[in-house]
């Protein structure tokens, strides 16, 4: 995985710099029902990159009930014409989509304890979006640019699902995390009434300050929660996005630096020469932590408790509005859809449990 951060960085880097490494002259590629995709404005981001073929991305649709925690039964669109014939799926359950992000899949271990800890919840339809192949890219902004495909594809599952089986897509909720926050915002792009969309630290490098068009937005579903851990500067070290993307947006900490993670390249380092070898974990240390604020949230009884801000920089609770009206909003899974719209602040422990 060291390959891939670092080759990143080199490519990010040319990409920020000169702009010459990835252009190429506008075009276009269709993928039949999954529609058409173009490299024209506003989809300048992937530096003229365009998604490669839906065969080579390779999306799957692994779904996880209380009946299948372990082996998730495959979904199969080409199902559809045998009448979904899907033997795990409860056309009476509520959907949960899960997509993760970039050079991750759907085997990971925040996967499976996002799974478990839903389905303790409530017995869901778990649908777990695998991308890998397209996720595990060398190239960053290939990836960036096959998430436009992999939220085409999610589209179509909920197509299928309304046709065949009658799903209310108002109580359809989609989580995705870095790069699948957009693919996720793909999605709500195709098909319209998505109940739900949280964005988990939604990726910055090449979505950072771009049209609404190209990444997530609160006009994706009918409501659209962000958590942002990890939104700094890429240079910075930082894989998420600052800018506020949803609804309500929530920075935890300030939204970087979380605690409990190394701040500083030299902080690496120095975790790394007193023997701690998780160089890639800490690096993505803020980033991924997100993830366990969200996981955490689903069964806690302590509510992540975060006060309206009038700005996305606050570092301390005395820059925010206190909790009158309605000044205040519960981060996670049980965030209210009727909060107040703008940006959230709260603090954190720096180990679970996180609710501060």
């Amino acid at each position: 995985m060291l390959v891939y951060v670092v080759i990143f960085f080199v490519q990010f880097g040319f990409h920020l710099g000169t702009g010459w490494l990835f252009s190429s002259t506008p075009q276009e590629v269709c993928f039949g029902t999954l529609g058409c995709f173009s490299a024209d404005p506003p989809f300048t981001n992937a530096g003229g990159l365009l998604p490669r073929d839906p065969d080579v991305i390779g999306t799957k649709f692994m779904l996880f009930t209380r009946n299948s925690t372990r082996t998730p039964e495959e979904l199969l669109l080409s199902d559809h014409r045998r009448k979904c014939e899907w033997k795990s799926f409860c056309r009476h359950n509520l959907i949960k989509i899960i997509i993760h992000g970039y050079i991750d899949n759907y085997n990971r271990p925040w996967v499976q304890k996002m799974v478990k800890a839903l389905l303790k919840h409530d017995d869901y339809n778990v649908v777990v979006v695998d991308w890998s192949a397209g996720a595990r890219e060398f190239n960053y902004l290939q990836s960036v640019a096959n998430t436009r495909v992999v939220g085409s594809h999610v589209a179509q599952l909920l197509i299928v699902l309304k046709r065949l089986l009658d799903i209310d897509l108002h109580t359809v909720h989609i989580i995705g995390h870095s790069l699948g926050a957009h693919a996720a915002g793909y999605a709500g792009e195709h098909v319209d009434g998505i109940g739900r969309i949280t964005g988990l630290d939604p990726a910055g490098p090449a979505f950072e300050g771009t049209d609404q068009a190209v990444r997530l937005d609160p006009d994706d579903a009918i409501f659209v929660d962000v958590i942002h851990t990890d939104a700094e500067h890429i240079l910075s070290g930082g894989f998420g996005i600052k800018q506020p993307v949803g609804a309500v947006d929530f920075y935890p900490n300030g939204g970087k630096d979380q605690p409990g993670c190394p701040t500083t390249y030299f902080a690496q380092i120095k975790w790394l020469f007193s023997g701690n070898f998780q160089l890639i974990n800490n690096f993505i240390c803020s980033h991924m932590r997100v993830l366990e604020f969200f996981t955490e949230s689903i069964n806690s009884a302590c509510q992540f408790k975060a006060s309206l801000c009038p700005h996305i920089d606050a570092t301390s609770w005395m820059q925010c509005q206190d909790c009158q009206n309605g000044a205040c909003a519960k981060m996670g899974f049980h965030v209210d859809p009727t909060s107040k719209p703008g940006s959230y602040f709260l603090l954190t422990n720096p180990s679970s449990p996180y609710c501060y």
